[in-house]
């Protein structure tokens, strides 16, 4: 052989190592990625069930402060209530004062100062968010109304009332006791 055909040899011969070098550190390479896209996909996984943990905790502290905002509106209604509930017999009471003194009872300076007195309380009342409705002449609402008496006449109509009924803050704070015709 010649010395030339020996170094193409040799050159051939590196080249080929060179080669399979090469083609090791490629697989060798292709395993450190394959192994990184694996940990990338746990990591994705994990990152998934965080974030979907993470919304549940967010709606779980949402729900939360929803229903501790609505047992406060729910203690201050009921708190508010049982003052109020308090205060409405002694309107009542002021009421049929007014509604049963003789006319001529009227004219006195006691009975000014009664009506005056109750219209200062409704007003107050008023400002408080407590607010006073007239049954007479409505069909019975059985949310709204305790039917107290029936007399004859057109079915389910009150033509008058004992109590009045309130609300505080949309809520019935108490029913109107009613005298309601039977429909006979």
């Amino acid at each position: 052989m010649s010395q030339h055909h020996e170094k193409e040899e040799l050159l051939e011969d590196e080249l080929i190592q060179e080669a399979e070098e090469a083609a090791e550190e490629y697989e060798a390479q292709e395993e450190i990625i394959e192994e990184y896209q694996e940990e990338i996909s746990k990591d994705e996984n994990k990152i998934a069930k965080l974030q979907d943990a993470l919304a549940r905790s967010q709606a779980d502290f949402d729900n939360f402060k929803k229903r501790t905002e609505r047992d406060k509106d729910d203690m201050v209604f009921f708190l508010k209530a049982d003052i109020f509930k308090k205060i409405l017999p002694r309107l009542d009471d002021l009421e049929r004062i007014i509604k049963n003194t003789p006319a001529e009872m009227q004219e006195w300076a006691l009975f000014e100062w009664v009506v005056t007195l109750q219209k200062s309380l409704l007003k107050d009342l008023n400002k408080l968010w407590v607010e006073a409705f007239e049954s007479v002449w409505h069909e019975v609402d059985p949310e709204k109304h305790e039917v107290m008496t029936q007399v004859p006449g057109e079915e389910w109509v009150i033509i008058d009332e004992f109590e009045k009924w309130y609300m505080i803050s949309g809520r019935v704070l108490r029913v109107a006791k009613v005298v309601v015709w039977n429909g006979q």
